[in-house]
């Protein structure tokens, strides 16, 4: 069972964005797939969990990028764990390019849910995974931030079609992403590029459900985030369904 677990890919014309690069939303997908197959590799993944009617959910994610993989390029993913408590678990990770140079970090918040009953389940029963946590590597990404309910926001309202969903029925977690994405213009994305991500997944969505997406670019109280950052938030009836913060620098 390897402490520090890792997988290197290549970048495809079709999983580029206009801007012939990564998008956030592939990243975000190689990090769950990455750390489905290291739980797998070190015991606590599908095959264990599924017989106590249980999945892990990604709650909070965090990216800093200072460039993203380009098309035809390879790209390696490296994650280890580095805490467990009876909520919640963490999970950090290191992108680097194909030359081995660290282009990204990544931070993650998982838990454990009842299949049947959607409810967060006790995860005591691992904690002898604090074995496996290394102590030679630190994520250089900043901590996640408390992002708090937005106050002066503009909005955009949308109603989830079958695209938006899942094999679970609901909606999918990148289409979240997607939907905060498409705020902006075609223009401002290839003068820019999403330098940090964070994502708070708070409730699920279904099909047909109307949202409005919320946004703001005004600094929480006692909150260290630049006033240029937007933070947003993904509403259905007053309903949190997911909490984010992007900021852009040039290209």
């Amino acid at each position: 069972m390897e402490k520090i677990f890792e997988r290197t890919y290549f970048l495809t014309p079709a999983e580029c964005n206009p801007q012939g690069r990564m998008p956030i939303t592939l990243l975000i997908n190689r990090l769950i797939e990455v750390a489905t197959l290291h739980a797998n590799d070190v015991g606590i993944g599908y095959a264990y969990l599924v017989t106590r009617h249980e999945t892990w959910v990604l709650s909070r994610v965090g990216v800093e990028m200072t460039r993203y993989p380009g098309v035809n390029e390879n790209y390696t993913i490296r994650t280890w764990m580095t805490g467990i408590n009876r909520l919640f678990s963490d999970r950090d990770y290191e992108i680097l390019d194909g030359t081995g140079k660290t282009i990204g970090w990544a931070r993650t918040v998982w838990a454990v849910l009842d299949t049947e009953t959607r409810q967060a389940t006790d995860l005591s029963h691992m904690y002898h995974i604090r074995e496996l946590f290394p102590g030679d590597i630190t994520c250089q990404a900043a901590p996640l931030t408390r992002l708090r309910p937005l106050t002066g926001y503009t909005t955009i309202p949308y109603r989830f079609t079958y695209c938006d969903l899942d094999v679970n029925r609901h909606v999918n977690s990148s289409r979240y992403i997607e939907l905060l994405l498409n705020c902006w213009s075609l223009d401002f994305h290839d003068r820019n590029r999403l330098t940090r991500f964070e994502i708070n997944y708070i409730h699920e969505a279904y099909y047909d459900e109307p949202v409005e997406v919320r946004l703001s670019t005004v600094t929480p109280p006692g909150e260290a985030i630049p006033a240029e950052t937007t933070l947003a938030e993904l509403v259905h009836a007053e309903r949190p369904l997911c909490r984010a913060l992007l900021a852009f620098s040039p290209r």
